[in-house]
């Protein structure tokens, strides 16, 4: 009985409408405070605020601030909502001016905040409160004076060297080299900030995996978690303490800790001086380790804190700022003349030398990276909070304590009424004139008034060493990845450039809403974890599963390919299955062979359908072979199955003949000759594929070794391009299938679809009214068009998107497998080319015997490429396990096991394949284990690279035929061999339902061969 109705499924209804509608007027409760207030605002949305963009990484928050500084054009300010917190943004640069300098007293912290248990973060002077603060201020000030950054500039200008050394290496002279700078300035950054904070010699340009850079990157690599742990220290500090974020991540802290600890034991033991910020922090705590100060102390990680900001600031911002500079100098190159005579007229007054008197006088530089500065801030916002009630001068307008105030560096850095064309890099903005011809408060980079960034000064004469070190002998242009425009990245907190488009979606629901957010989340685990004694119950091992993501947790992040994930179950027992579970529903891994071949084979019936599974709705995914359900699929395979006959075979190899002549016409233009060529294999075994499947399926002559970026060419990658996306939606399909539905999810996506439903129609229409006849997968479909009666199925129609599924399908599995296994048949034959010598005698002896031509006996007749092929599918199946669900209730023979209608089962294919009882020393690529006599040896149901038994693939004959003539023509024409971008061993993509290289690519040498034939 049910609580509420007497249906649970209403109940549930009824309880999270309750539940959302509660959150809702919770979260939108003060939508009003800035309107009550007479301040214009920007409109909030439910439970994201203004600030959507942003949360769902969109947007950075700095071009959100900008955006929201030009949409308030001629007002003082403007109000904002981060989820449901009102906060305000500053306008006007008078009020900017009393913010941050006149009312500093008011405004004295920032709003960001990282958790106080996190003493790392919390400590150093970027967030630490006042008083102490003010008080760590005034004790770390003496160490930029300009007597102290006179000293500690001789240890820059070992770095330098090194930059200078490593540039030098590269032989530079008389050519260029395309170099991605931010990666070349943060090594350089990284190793100042080593030689002056912690006094170690890292020399990262040299090492680029050293372990300071290694760590540097760490903080910065804006990844999404790291982004969301940026974005909630600045805008929602309450969940930082919630979820115990640390703000240089957990690895990090712990080795910035070790260093500085490590260094500062040593220093104190052998008693050196360095004159860097080690030196300074051991003073400090000699002489202030018993004061606390508001919570602080000189000592433990609250000492850390100082190195660790040194560290990140450091790094970060100079080598941002140079990146930028180098940038907007490469193209425009008349400002990168002016100043590098401005660096070489100084350097001739030192006789050569950089000196830090010569860096502090370079006007023109100073101007270059003001500008830099100008258009590219390191951090590109301000950030307060109200300590106590505050009166806004010439107005109306209380701000309330603990008001988070906002102020846009780049919306007043880019403002057309301080700099007329704002978007155009000029330094001459910087000369002194046009300096004091502009009112005050309209510039600050570096932040503004007493907390004004303390190691400014440190980080100009870094940028400035580094810039002239590079200009004084390079010059720096844009190359064919140069973005132009400069494109800023949406998940990076600081001014970044973009790496790649990446979305998440996320939500969080304020802190008062914790109560309700940790009910439904303890509801949800209950409901999640309710199955997870499935397995344990009637005796069997699982594998102990974590609440939300069963055993799949790897794959759902696409950490891991499912195949290996089941391999590695395989590996892990000899039992003969092995429960697990994905989310919270109970699979069955199965390891015994007797069994498998019940399954497969011998009790079928048991087991006709597959789990994975397409929406109805979707036809092209659904009515097609693969995924179609009894008794359908056995009408379906009857009718199809004379395509794929010897007869038809060969009619049709005369249409793959001539894609292979397109094949061997695209190898000859190429030049081939003397060291050959590095060619990415998989793109060219795809493109034969597409030319086949497009031939034979469609009647089309597709050529893409003409056009390699021909509809069918472009729409086939589009299908097998695992990007997240696509990588989670295939990861649905084949374990998920529920999602699948729900989500309505297209198995060959929206695009691939719309696409070949058109080419499809456009054919047979064609064919119909012409009655051309091909031999092709063309002719059976409209010959089952017309002989079908619509009532002969329930759930199929012989017509429609249920006909076109059937060459659609046939169109995705030729193009992948076949294209997947030839690539990696050609890498295993290239690092082992012992191997590839014997299958090209055999080729080129059969050739010969048939007068160089390539016939249909001719390919099936080759042993040695069919045991060739055969190691390939056996070490790379193009799907590395077999799915099949219980259509009723099965007794398991000779074990305590029933299987309950509706259980997913799974083998584990790759795991078989790989298991050295069948297959001894079963990583090395041996052909042999493919001969007639150990074929013969091994047991049943221990290969089955296109599945087993009656729903085994239907067209494997004809993949295996394309794989063979695709190796046939190349391996007789070229000798494949590793190049330098080629992987060894080769890594398999882990966001890939099927086995594909890591990116999907393979690259490899290409050599012509001289023959005869």
């Amino acid at each position: 009985m049910a609580l509420i109705t007497p249906y649970w499924g209403l109940d549930g209804i009824i309880v999270v409408t309750t539940l959302f509608i509660t959150l809702y007027l919770y979260m939108t409760r003060k939508f009003n405070y800035w309107k009550k207030r007479g301040v214009v605002e920007a409109t909030p949305t439910p439970f994201f605020g203004s600030f959507v963009d942003c949360i769902l990484l969109k947007k950075s928050p700095g071009l959100f601030f900008q955006e929201l500084y030009d949409q308030a054009k001629g007002l003082p300010y403007i109000g904002f909502y981060v989820l449901d917190k009102p906060f305000i943004l500053i306008r006007d640069r008078e009020l900017v001016k009393n913010v941050l300098i006149k009312d500093f007293n008011s405004f004295v912290d920032r709003y960001g905040t990282p958790d106080q248990r996190d003493r790392l973060g919390y400590c150093n002077p970027f967030f630490l409160k006042n008083p102490a603060w003010k008080h760590l201020r005034t004790k770390l000030t003496p160490l930029f004076t300009s007597g102290k950054l006179k000293k500690i500039f001789e240890l820059m200008l070992e770095c330098g060297k090194n930059l200078d050394a490593y540039l030098k290496s590269l032989d530079l002279e008389d050519k260029e080299l395309e170099m991605e700078v931010k990666d070349l300035t943060a090594r350089f950054s990284t190793d100042i900030i080593g030689i002056t904070a912690y006094g170690l010699n890292v020399n990262s340009v040299n090492n680029p995996d050293a372990e300071f850079r290694k760590h540097g990157r760490k903080i910065f690599d804006f990844d999404i978690i790291r982004a969301f742990e940026f974005l909630a220290t600045f805008f929602f500090p309450p969940i930082v303490s919630i979820l115990r974020l640390k703000f240089f991540g957990k690895e990090t802290t712990n080795f910035l800790r070790d260093v500085l600890w490590g260094t500062i034991t040593e220093r104190i033991k052998s008693g050196a001086k360095r004159n860097d910020l080690i030196d300074h922090l051991i003073e400090l705590r000699n002489t202030y380790a018993d004061q606390d100060v508001g919570g602080f102390k000189y000592d433990g990680d609250d000492l850390v804190a100082q190195a660790a900001v040194f560290f990140t600031a450091g790094y970060e911002t100079s080598s941002s700022a140079v990146s930028f500079t180098l940038y907007e100098l490469a193209i425009h190159p008349e400002i990168q003349e002016r100043l590098r005579k401005e660096i070489h007229d100084a350097l001739e007054e030192t006789d050569g030398k950089i000196t830090y008197d010569m860096l502090t006088k370079l006007q023109y530089l100073d101007m270059v990276i003001a500008e830099t500065l100008r258009m590219y801030p390191p951090l590109p916002f301000l950030d307060r909070v109200t300590l106590e009630r505050y009166k806004v001068p010439n107005s109306d307008l209380v701000l309330e304590k603990n008001t988070p105030i906002y102020i846009s560096m780049t919306g007043m850095h880019y403002d057309p009424e301080y700099y007329p064309d704002p978007n155009k890099f000029d330094p001459e903005r910087f000369t002194e004139e046009n300096k004091r011809n502009r009112p005050p408060c309209i510039y600050f980079p570096f932040g503004e008034g007493p907390r004004i960034c303390i190691g400014m000064r440190m980080g100009l004469l870094q940028t400035k060493l580094a810039i002239v070190t590079i200009l004084r002998n390079y010059e720096v242009t844009p190359s064919k990845n140069t973005p132009i425009p400069m494109v800023i990245d949406p998940k990076a907190l600081l001014t970044t450039p973009t790496e790649h488009k990446m979305a998440f979606i996320t939500a969080y629901w304020g802190l008062d809403g914790l109560i309700i957010l940790t009910t439904l989340m303890i509801t949800v685990y209950l409901y999640i974890t309710r199955n997870f004694k499935y397995w344990k119950k009637r005796g069997i091992l699982q594998m102990t599963p974590v609440p939300f993501f069963g055993n799949f947790k790897e794959c759902l992040f696409l950490r891991k390919a499912p195949a290996y994930f089941l391999k590695e179950m395989y590996d892990e027992t000899k039992e003969p299955y092995v429960g697990f579970y994905v989310l919270d529903k109970p699979f069955l891994l199965i390891r015994d062979r007797e069994l498998v071949k019940n399954i497969l084979v011998k009790d079928f019936n048991y087991f006709s359908d597959r789990y994975n599974n397409a929406d109805p709705k979707d036809r092209i995914g659904y009515a097609n072979l693969f995924f179609m359900k009894n008794p359908t699929w056995k009408t379906l395979r009857a009718k199809l199955t004379p395509f794929f006959t010897s007869g038809k075979m060969k009619k049709m190899f005369d249409l793959m003949l001539m894609c292979v002549q397109n094949l061997d016409e695209h190898l000859s233009s190429l030049e081939l000759d003397g060291n050959g060529k590095t060619i990415e294999v998989r793109d060219l075994t795809a493109r034969l594929t597409t030319d086949i499947i497009g031939s034979t399926a469609y009647g089309l002559e597709v050529n893409s070794f003409k056009d390699p970026n021909a509809e069918f060419r472009r729409y086939g990658k589009m299908m097998f391009d695992y990007d997240t996306i696509r990588g989670l939606e295939m990861l649905s399909v084949f374990f998920l299938p529920d999602i699948v539905r729900w989500g309505r999810v297209k198995v060959f996506g929206k695009k691939p679809t719309t696409f070949l439903r058109k080419v499809f129609w456009e054919t047979l229409n064609h064919r119909m009214k012409t009655g051309i006849k091909r031999n092709d997968l063309m002719d059976i479909l409209i010959e089952l068009k017309n002989s079908q009666s619509d009532q002969e199925l329930k759930d199929f129609n012989f017509d429609g998107d249920d006909l076109l599924a059937q060459a659609t399908s046939f169109f995705s599995a030729g193009f992948e497998t076949s294209s997947t296994t030839t690539a990696f048949a050609l890498y295993e034959l290239a690092i082992q080319p012992e191997i590839q010598n014997t299958l090209r005698k055999e080729i080129l002896e059969a050739l010969k015997k048939s007068d160089g031509k390539i016939t249909y006996d001719l390919v099936w007749s080759l042993p040695y490429l069919d045991m060739v092929v055969s190691e390939t599918l056996r070490m790379y199946p193009p799907l590395g396990y077999v799915n099949r669900e219980a259509v009723q209730t099965y007794k398991v023979p000779e074990y305590n096991l029933v299987i309950e209608k509706g259980t997913p089962c799974y083998i584990p294919m790759l795991g078989i394949h790989y298991d050295p009882e069948y297959y001894p020393n079963p990583n090395k690529f041996d052909p042999e284990r493919f001969n007639e006599e150990n074929k013969r040896n091994r047991p049943t149901c221990v290969y089955f690279p296109f599945g087993e038994g009656p729903h085994a693939c239907i067209g494997n004959r004809f993949g295996l035929l394309q794989a063979k003539l695709t190796l046939l023509k190349i391996i007789s024409k070229c000798e494949v061999s590793p190049c330098k971008e080629t992987m060894i061993p080769v890594q398999i993509d882990p966001r890939g339902a099927m086995t594909v290289p890591l990116n999907g690519v393979i690259h490899l040498n290409f050599k012509r061969v001289n023959n005869n034939i």
